[in-house]
């Protein structure tokens, strides 16, 4: 099926410049990646010359994508340590 995307500048305070992706679903937007280049300070802080290194930094919301795949309505309740919620997904493993 079709999907509609966006890519489009974003803020994330550990990268310069950021963009993040996004897929439109039931009519709202979902931000499903964050990405970009890493910000000079992070760089000098791990003890590299951010005049000589630069580093590319791309997060991916997985538990975005399974909250589409499996009808999840809230994305805290991958956070909560729900056992009864958790042990949904054991029917899941090993599939794809």
């Amino acid at each position: 099926p079709d999907i509609e995307t966006r890519f489009r500048c974003d803020y994330f305070p550990f990268v310069e410049p950021g963009a993040e992706l996004g897929v439109r679903w039931q009519g709202d937007w979902l931000e499903v990646l964050g990405c970009g280049m890493v910000h000079p300070e992070i760089i000098a802080d791990a003890g590299l010359d951010p005049d000589r290194f630069t580093g590319f930094a791309l997060g991916m919301g997985v538990e975005r994508v399974a909250m589409l795949r499996y009808g999840v309505r809230d994305i805290r309740h991958f956070y909560r340590n729900n056992v009864r919620f958790l042990r949904e997904f054991d029917q899941f493993r090993g599939t794809s």
